[in-house]
């Protein structure tokens, strides 16, 4: 691995991370950075110098205490790689950290499959997700959007879709007493 240093502005962030840290984490990673420096380079995509993982170890690094103590060059590695396999780099280098939100994970993903590169059967593969895992990331939700009218509904409730009672014969609703009256 070569590691090369380069100044905390020649690089950006990603338009498509999908990794978020919460204020108490980056606080506790702001402590480690500026306890013991750099402890891993930051993974940057050579063609257009896009961090690929490090997002947030860069950050801090923009910070002016830790430039007063570190300095203001940051260690990188570069990797050459078109766009789809830096995003899932990003996915597969941070996911075990559990820093993967659903929101920016599902565009990203949604991204990596239009781009045709590869198939929904390889993207299971290389992010070692099971295909409900990868069909929930594609639905864009957490709740996977179902057919309302030919779902099969427990008798335990009627969805608010469901026609009115009058107009089902077989289904009486009972309501519960309002107490309110």
């Amino acid at each position: 691995m070569k590691i090369n240093h380069k100044p905390f502005n020649s690089v950006k962030t990603a338009p498509w991370r999908a990794t978020y840290v919460l204020k108490p984490d980056m606080d506790l990673l702001r402590e480690s950075m500026m306890d013991f420096g750099w402890m891993s380079p930051i993974v940057v995509r050579a063609h257009d110098s896009t961090i690929i993982d490090g997002t947030h170890r860069w950050v801090i690094a923009g910070e002016k205490d830790f430039q007063r103590i570190h300095g203001t060059e940051i260690p990188i590695v570069f990797v050459e790689c078109d766009e789809i396999d830096a995003m899932l780099m990003h996915v597969r280098l941070n996911r075990a950290r559990g820093q993967i939100f659903a929101k920016p994970f599902s565009r990203l993903l949604k991204k990596v499959i239009l781009s045709d590169k590869y198939s929904v059967e390889d993207v299971s593969r290389i992010l070692i997700m099971s295909p409900d895992e990868v069909d929930l990331m594609l639905a864009g939700g957490l709740l996977k959007q179902r057919k309302v009218p030919q779902h099969q509904y427990s008798r335990a409730w009627v969805p608010v879709e469901a026609p009115a009672a009058s107009e089902i014969e077989h289904i009486s609703l009972e309501r519960p007493p309002n107490l309110d009256r």
